[in-house]
């Protein structure tokens, strides 16, 4: 680089050119960074006396006034300029130093910028050009020009995400004394990987290097010979590949560029005084060594959100089959390490998007959603909908039977009838309401807008027809419920007085509620009712435990407190609209498909037996504490895989049911 010499003609003939340059190749500009820059070019120095370029700058904005009125800031004071040049200086794009008592020099980075973006142009064509190195700068170059830093730091951060411009010149650092190279950040970050794997490929043709280097890691491998003679006739037959060789993370090719990089660093140890050549193959080294750790991460990373994801798509086939999105955030590996983290928010929701629109042919995506009502939306995996379905309906059917026929029987005891009662219509729209209620997520299933073309789809062995004439069928039909079933089930139970028909007439006209006030009565549907009742029994039945359990303060105590995180653990694992009872039912007849009542009870039963046996165990030692949904999976996940219970095939829903069956038996501790 050159310094500033022979000023005042220096002056003259900048100005001549800027106003020649102006006049052909560009519009006159305010811009006091382009100045600059121009007037570092035509100096052919990257310093520039402060006071002359402020005194330049006032001439020219005199000259070029009425071609751009924005200079008029500048024509009188310099004020304004040097506000200007502040805030270039603040933005690092030039430093200004004191050179002197009074003297001021600006030194525009952008000019080194585009000095060594050169110099790499010609490395790549001539390898043994060295890299450019802090000693190139001018003695009085102050060093805030440089943004230095370690090479794992500025490589990786630059391989992350690389933006081209002419604002930073990065002085790249290495251990051992070895100089810091300079890189622009004009040239992309794989022309300096690039430049360093060339210069490493003329070391290893000159003279013996190659068979030395080879026969040093060979020995290291014994057994791998061939693949280290590859990985190296790989890299000597294709230079121009080297770039694509390095990105090769298998684990051997990884570990291959590892050990030459240790070898070399090795051999070079041993010198006390480097030349030239040996500090450029140095700098090479430690750069391929930088690039090569970023690729092996990267993969790394790579590979953990890719078995993160392996486990989000096992878990979303689990039960009980449908998550909402803060259920998804929360799902845990196998080793109970959060999937977040191991992939980010973004990805996630990348991945559900994918999978909830990616679609083949006229197929559906693989991820389906559905909300319920006007809450929340649920994912729900296409193949797990109709075994949901079954389920749903076997246990929606005990609830909704059950319900209607002791609000029906209530009815009756109070002379009422219902339409339900009487026509088909009625009881439909009724079992679609009750449903609902009962069961809101098999409600939103039956009337989502893609179960008539996964039920025309659904080709599994048994599936059921849950539409006849392009139409859903009727809910009676769905959940096996007769009409007249729990119509005569409800009269069963009423006294003999209200079935004698001369009798049952004269008590109806005197015992009847009259019509204006039951309309006023607040209705609630049937299994809304029983469930209230049922809350009630329990925090009665609750009660009497509790104060039947005297004879022992900390013994009860304790089972309190399991008992309590037992109802906790409930609440995490069984649906709002569902119950402990209802939900074993059903996982119950997932997991036990014995054929014939006496087998499949007591297959039941053994299940049952075996795990009553293993909590009695677990409970001696169990504090309240560590019964968590967490520790119930452990455990129930230590219990199905014994050899006891592996042989039954749906290990999901034996899982389940063994964590819900856990946690009735804490409950009901006596």
């Amino acid at each position: 680089m050159h310094s500033n010499s022979d000023k005042s003609a220096k002056k003259m003939l900048v100005e001549l050119d800027i106003l020649e340059y102006n006049k052909k190749d560009m519009a006159t500009t305010a811009n006091i960074l382009t100045l600059l820059k121009f007037y570092a070019s035509k100096q052919k120095s990257p310093s520039i006396d402060y006071g002359e370029f402020c005194d330049y700058v006032k001439r020219y904005s005199q000259h070029h006034l009425a071609e751009n009125p924005d200079l008029a800031l500048y024509t009188t004071s310099t004020a304004a300029i040097a506000d200007e040049l502040q805030k270039y200086s603040d933005e690092r794009q030039i430093v200004i130093a004191s050179t002197g008592i009074t003297k001021q020099t600006i030194y525009v980075i952008g000019y080194y910028i585009e000095y060594f973006t050169n110099i790499y142009k010609d490395i790549l064509i001539t390898p043994s050009i060295p890299f450019p190195n802090i000693n190139d700068l001018s003695k009085h170059t102050p060093t805030a020009i440089v943004t230095t830093a370690q090479s794992t730091e500025i490589i990786y951060k630059l391989m992350e995400k690389e933006i081209l411009n002419d604002r930073t010149l990065y002085g790249i650092t290495f251990s051992k004394g070895v100089s810091t190279v300079l890189f622009p950040s004009s040239v992309s970050v794989n022309t300096l990987i690039q430049a360093a794997l060339k210069k490493l490929h003329e070391l290893m043709k000159k003279g013996d290097t190659h068979d030395y280097f080879l026969k040093k890691i060979s020995i290291s491998n014994p057994g791998k010979e061939m693949g280290v003679k590859n990985f190296f006739k790989l890299f000597m037959e294709n230079p121009t590949g080297a770039l694509e060789n390095l990105k090769d993370v298998s684990d051997n090719t990884f570990y291959y560029w590892s050990q030459m990089a240790y070898f070399i660093k090795q051999d070079y140890d041993k010198l006390k005084d480097f030349t030239s050549e040996d500090i450029n193959v140095l700098q090479s080294v430690y750069i391929i060594e930088a690039a090569s750790s970023f690729y092996k991460t990267q993969a790394q990373t790579k590979q953990t959100k890719d078995n993160a994801f392996k486990n989000l798509e096992m878990l979303l086939g689990q039960p009980p089959y449908y998550f909402t999105m803060s259920d998804i955030v929360k799902f845990k590996d196998p080793h109970g390490a959060n999937l977040l983290g191991q992939y980010t928010e973004d990805d996630l929701k990348h991945y559900l998007e994918m999978k909830t629109t990616h679609t083949e042919g006229n197929q559906l995506p693989e991820l389906l959603t559905f909300k319920v009502g006007d809450g929340e939306g649920y994912f729900i995996l296409k193949e797990k909908v109709m075994q949901l379905i079954i389920r749903l309906c076997a246990d929606a059917r005990v609830t909704v039977r059950e319900s209607l026929t002791k609000l029906w029987y209530k009815k009756l005891l109070e002379w009422e009838t219902l339409p339900e009662m009487r026509e088909n219509l009625a009881f439909e729209q009724c079992l679609r309401h009750e449903t609902s209620v009962a069961q809101p997520i098999l409600s939103s299933l039956l009337q989502s807008s893609f179960l008539p073309v996964l039920s025309f789809e659904d080709t599994t062995p048994g599936h059921i027809m849950l539409y006849r004439n392009d139409s859903l069928v009727p809910y009676s039909e769905l959940l096996m419920i007769s009409r007249q079933e729990i119509y005569t089930d409800a009269r069963i139970k009423l006294p003999f007085w209200y079935t004698t028909p001369i009798i049952s007439w004269i008590a109806a006209l005197i015992f009847r509620k009259p019509k204006s006030k039951t309309k006023k009565e607040v209705h609630k549907s049937a299994t809304e009712q029983l469930r209230e009742e049922k809350i009630q029994e329990e925090k009665h039945e609750q009660a009497k435990r509790d104060a039947a359990d005297t004879s022992d303060s900390s013994r009860k105590t304790r089972k309190l407190e399991l008992r309590a995180a037992a109802e906790e653990a409930e609440k995490a694992l069984v649906p709002a609209n569902s119950s402990l009872n209802r939900e074993l039912e059903g996982y119950e007849h997932e997991w036990n498909n014995m054929i014939g009542k006496q087998a499949h009870d007591n297959l039941t039963e053994d299940v049952n037996s075996l795990i009553r046996d293993y909590m009695r165990k677990v409970l001696r030692t169990l504090h309240a504490s560590g019964f968590t949904p967490d520790r119930i999976s452990s455990l129930a996940d230590s219990l199905v895989n014994t050899p006891s219970l592996m042989k039954i095939k749906n290990t999901p829903a034996l899982k389940r049911y063994t964590e819900l069956f856990m946690i009735k038996l804490v409950k009901n501790i006596p």
